[in-house]
């Protein structure tokens, strides 16, 4: 429940400027209260230059109110032109990444506190005598001031987003993230398994019962905690049938409960949280796509960047690194009597090397120095690893060979990619 209600608050865009113009609105009706009941006492702790007339205070928030929703709607304009930007140069899967961006959101958010703390000021304030003298002015041009300075560091976070640089580095630290928490999570639960086969169910578990998804859409979430302990209260055992990422339809079976006759299934779709979009959160291969579709965009006769292709294929070797550490085809929970409580299949690394590699081996074909990247990031990946990790790279470094067109490369450039092979067919030697 917790990660499922996380989820749709990372994706949620209006949360900070709700949250913001809340503040302001509170603010507001603090700073106007104390204008109407603590004026004179507030007249001896701040300076009298601070506390202007209501006329003033009026037009000096109007001012503020009008210059305010402007550089909002210049704000939202930029978002609009960088999502633009976004989409059409990188991927259109990258524009989540800048959307539910906290500098972005925070920033309209300000914005638009600000607005909101200027128009209900003008609302509450009331003119009760010649001499009556508020400080709420001075607060909005406070807010002013931070607005301001806000806005140009806004300018230069836009600045920094549109390089493909500063893109390609947040995405590849969103896909360690996601596979160094689920690394994590393994290496801290002693009764959590990493299988290549999948687990037979208890021999006493004769029963077995689907349970169906109850609409259509990608597979976010899988609340693994839930699912264990409620096989272990009703002594049953949970076999997942879908991946994280993977797409269902409404009334497709998602989930498997197997349980003896003195045990009832009681579960239902509730702890699978399925969406219209897939998100990194659990999802290991969906971070590695984003990087991948960069580096296609890359390498595309219209951009023709191959440099940019390069440093995409470095970064999904350090990620690929990363996850081969929990390479297995099944995540198995197993309860205190050592029996598989729930399965959840994942892709293995050898998936994961395919679907990032592939696309960008089949399109990059004719390039010599996109083909020599991906045998480094091969390399880089099998160096020092286990003996199944090597024979899965440079099995991929066979299929690679041979998407190579012979036709489009010199002698030395063949040289050149012999010798890449050699040095990676050396680390099983």
């Amino acid at each position: 429940m917790f990660n499922r209600v996380f989820l749709r608050i990372k994706n949620s865009i209006w949360l900070m400027p709700a949250l913001l113009s809340l503040t302001a609105f509170l603010l507001a009706v603090a700073v106007v209260w104390l204008d109407i009941y603590y004026l004179e006492e507030a007249s001896s702790v701040f300076p009298s230059i601070f506390l202007v007339s209501v006329d003033l205070a009026q037009t000096i928030l109007g001012t503020i109110a009008g210059s305010l929703l402007t550089m909002t709607t210049i704000t939202f304009s930029i978002i609009m032109v960088v999502l633009t930007t976004y989409s059409s140069q990188f991927s259109p899967r990258t524009l989540q990444n800048f959307i539910k961006d906290h500098v972005t959101m925070r920033v309209l958010g300000i914005f638009i506190g600000g607005f909101v703390y200027s128009i209900f000021s003008l609302l509450f304030m009331r003119e009760r005598s010649v001499d009556n003298h508020v400080g709420a002015a001075s607060v909005g041009v406070l807010i002013a001031f931070i607005c301001v300075a806000i806005f140009a560091y806004f300018i230069h976070h836009v600045a920094s987003s549109v390089q493909v640089s500063m893109l390609i580095e947040r995405l590849a630290k969103d896909s360690l993230e996601t596979i160094n928490k689920r690394a994590d999570h393994i290496k801290e639960n002693e009764h959590i398994s990493l299988l290549h086969v999948p687990p037979v169910p208890p021999i006493n578990l004769s029963k077995n019962t689907n349970i169906r998804s109850e609409q259509f859409g990608y597979i976010q979430l899988i609340n693994e905690k839930k699912l264990f302990q409620k096989a272990n209260e009703q002594e049953c055992y949970i076999e997942i049938s879908k991946k994280i990422g993977d797409f269902t339809l409404e009334s497709k079976p998602v989930m498997t409960v197997f349980y003896g006759d003195q045990s009832e299934a009681k579960l239902d779709g509730q702890d699978l949280t399925i969406g219209k979009e897939r998100t990194t959160m659990q999802d290991t291969e969906f971070g590695l796509q984003k990087i991948t579709e960069v580096a296609l965009r890359a390498v595309s006769p219209g951009i023709n960047d191959p440099n940019t292709a390069i440093q995409c294929i470095r970064h999904l070797g350090l990620c690929l690194r990363a996850a081969s550490e929990i390479d297995g085809s099944y995540l198995v929970y197993y309860d205190k009597l050592d029996r598989p409580a729930v399965s959840i299949p994942q892709r293995p690394f050898e998936d994961l090397l395919r679907s990032s590699f592939y696309q960008i081996a089949h399109y990059g074909k004719n390039d010599i120095s996109v083909i020599t990247a991906i045998f480094d990031a091969l390399y880089d990946i099998a160096e020092d690893h286990s003996v199944s990790i090597k024979e899965k790279t440079v099995k991929f470094s066979d299929y690679l060979v041979e998407k190579i067109d012979p036709g489009s490369f010199t002698k030395l450039d063949k040289e050149i990619i012999k010798n890449k092979k050699s040095r990676l067919d050396e680390l099983l030697e």
